[in-house]
């Protein structure tokens, strides 16, 4: 069997394939239209990427449609180029939610993003999230993209279940923002709990109204 020629040009053509950089290889992104996002509860969103280029992170940016700066939260992956991500939970003012699914770098410089979408916040909305989503919705990380959102509110959105956030330079660090609201909330409740250590002082839910009936908790 006679055997084939070496082609230099066909090995300088795959030689400069795989050296490209991560900026000039461009994922097709598609987000999923969702139907809606349930109000005050958390809704699922899916999104499919290929190729899926290693290094790489997905996001999912959204905002409420009367805010002018997005956040966004990381997307966790399923296989075979398909990925989901939980947003917060939409409070009582928002009515629509928009989105878009976007693959950055390591630097946090988007290579490719997909359309824009707007999904309607109702209270007869009903998703089923699976355990792992659920594990997702109650322990957020929250990116921001602009300084004015460092020490604020997600607005349109619930604090329940954001837990950290990233600045836009990319810090990570404990949500003190909606931290503070939980406290002031218990603090009007007229029971202490120190919720930043997480434990119960003394081991026990201390009620200023009445002292008396305080329940011990079990550790």
């Amino acid at each position: 069997m006679k055997s084939r020629p070496f082609s230099f040009p066909l090995l300088l053509a795959v030689l400069l394939v795989a050296a490209q950089p991560l900026g000039a290889q461009v994922p097709q992104i598609a987000a999923e239209q969702i139907e809606c996002l349930p109000k005050e509860d958390n809704g699922v969103i899916h999104a499919t990427i290929s190729p899926e280029i290693g290094g790489t992170i997905s996001r999912l940016f959204f905002r409420w449609e009367e805010d002018e700066d997005f956040y966004y939260v990381l997307m966790t992956t399923v296989g075979g180029g398909r990925y989901w991500g939980v947003p917060p939970k939409p409070d009582e003012k928002n009515e629509a939610v928009e989105y878009y699914v976007a693959v950055v770098d390591p630097e946090g410089e988007v290579l490719a993003k997909s359309g824009s979408l707007m999904a309607p916040v109702r209270d007869d909305c009903e998703v089923e999230l699976t355990e792992k989503q659920r594990g997702a919705a109650e322990n957020l990380t929250v990116g921001e993209t602009t300084m004015e959102q460092v020490g604020e509110e997600v607005d349109g959105f619930l604090c329940d279940g954001i837990v950290t956030r990233i600045d836009p330079l990319g810090i990570l660090r404990g949500d003190e923002k909606c931290r503070a609201c939980v406290i002031a909330w218990w603090e009007k409740k007229g029971i202490i709990l120190p919720l930043a250590s997480g434990v119960v002082a003394g081991g026990i839910l201390i009620s200023k109204d009445d002292p008396k009936e305080a329940s011990p908790v079990t550790p």
